[in-house]
């Protein structure tokens, strides 16, 4: 049986295949450009990894906003891999490290489509549906 690990990436080449993922994910299935997609911000972010037996199948970011409150994005899991339990156990991880942490507020802006998702998770919807690279979103927010 295949074996998931979720880890911090810590090596330029882990922060490159997390690159590769999102590239895959965001910009050739959904059609967002690379230039909206790598915005600059990757060097202040923590970078989150989903490991199957090794190869680099999903990733996610965090970004401190202020103090207490941290920004989730970029959340991607390869196609073959979704379905599985490992978006909801990535973003398990990502929170009990934010709490562990002092972080108090956790924020995201959740592609519509992928919000009931979050919403299983303890985050509610705040505010209006708007577009982020053409794609509806909303922003959500979980009180740690």
């Amino acid at each position: 049986m295949p074996e998931f690990h979720i880890e911090v990436a810590t090596t330029a080449v882990d922060l490159a295949a997390a690159l590769a993922i999102r590239r895959e994910v965001f910009c050739d299935e959904q059609g967002v450009s690379e230039a909206e997609e790598m915005d600059g911000l990757d060097p202040i972010c923590r970078h989150y990894l989903v490991r199957l037996d090794g190869p680099i199948i999903g990733t996610a970011r965090v970004r401190a906003i202020a103090p207490g409150r941290v920004k989730i994005q970029r959340v991607a899991i390869l196609k073959p891999y979704r379905r599985r339990g490992l978006g909801a156990l990535l973003m398990q991880r990502i929170l009990a490290d934010a709490s562990r942490e002092g972080i108090r507020v956790s924020v995201l802006d959740a592609q519509c489509y992928v919000a009931t998702f979050y919403v299983k998770l303890g985050f509610s919807t705040e505010g209006e549906v708007f577009e982020e690279a053409s794609i509806p979103h909303v922003h959500m927010t979980r009180t740690l």
